[in-house]
């Protein structure tokens, strides 16, 4: 969730635009989710047609991350930042909420994945942004389903991973859990990792100007507002959202 910079003087103003947008969305999803948490039924929250919606915002939202992360000036302390926030959540959730506690949830994803890209990118710099593009959206469809089932779908092929692997409790970062693994909000390294750095190969031809020319230009101040504030947002929205749902169903 780093700041759409393009250079010292300028902004991506899509990017926010883009970010804004998800930010949005993850707001409005997670109303409902409470909202079904208080025992209201939502027939089509867990319907197809908001799977495929639900993933589409994830996939924007990740991506343009990505692109934002490889303007970053400091990578590594973003990253750590960013981590920290997400223990911040997943120790207040395991004490004033244990039945939905989150562990490594999209804060610890992203930092962990700021991380790790700080340390490549010097390798992967050195890489034709289109190459690494096709290889990390490949692998992002080959293990798309891994976490669900453990499933690497090699498109005539399925391969799925050892039963012994989901006996070792400390695995779920990378998408293999074992039976008494339990998160409210999940976010492993397989498949989504192989997002984000897509989003870090388009960063080149971004930066180079070679995106569409309304990337540039495209703007809508109130979401971009949310887009550059898209952090501050996500923390300060669950317990707000939270809160008026409570108060909604226990006090109106």
């Amino acid at each position: 969730m780093e700041t759409a910079v393009f250079n010292k003087n300028n902004r991506v103003k899509f990017l926010d635009t883009l970010r804004g947008i998800s930010i949005i969305y993850v707001v409005i999803y997670h109303f409902l989710y409470d909202i079904i948490l208080f025992g209201i039924k939502i027939p089509f929250f867990n319907s197809f047609l908001m799977e495929t919606v639900h993933n589409l915002f994830l996939v924007i939202l990740i991506m343009v991350s990505g692109i934002c992360t490889a303007f970053s000036r400091n990578i590594f302390k973003r990253g750590a930042f960013i981590y920290a926030l997400g223990g911040v959540i997943t120790f207040f959730t395991s004490v004033f909420m244990p039945e939905n506690i989150i562990i490594f949830g999209v804060l610890s994803f992203f930092g962990i994945s700021m991380l790790l890209y700080g340390i490549v990118k010097p390798l992967f710099d050195k890489i034709p942004w289109l190459f690494q593009f096709v290889l990390w959206a490949l692998l992002a469809v080959v293990f798309w389903n891994f976490d669900e089932d453990g499933t690497i779908n090699l498109f005539l092929i399925n391969l799925k991973l050892p039963d012994f692997l989901y006996e070792i409790k400390y695995l779920y970062p990378l998408g293999i859990k074992s039976a008494d693994f339990y998160s409210a909000d999940y976010f492993p390294m397989i498949p989504w990792f192989f997002v984000f750095l897509c989003g870090t190969a388009l960063s080149k031809p971004v930066l180079e100007k070679k995106a569409p020319e309304f990337f540039y230009k495209a703007s809508f101040a109130p979401v971009d507002f949310l887009g550059r504030n898209s952090l501050a947002v996500y923390m300060l929205h669950q317990p707000v959202v939270y809160g008026i749902v409570w108060l909604i169903f226990n006090v109106i």
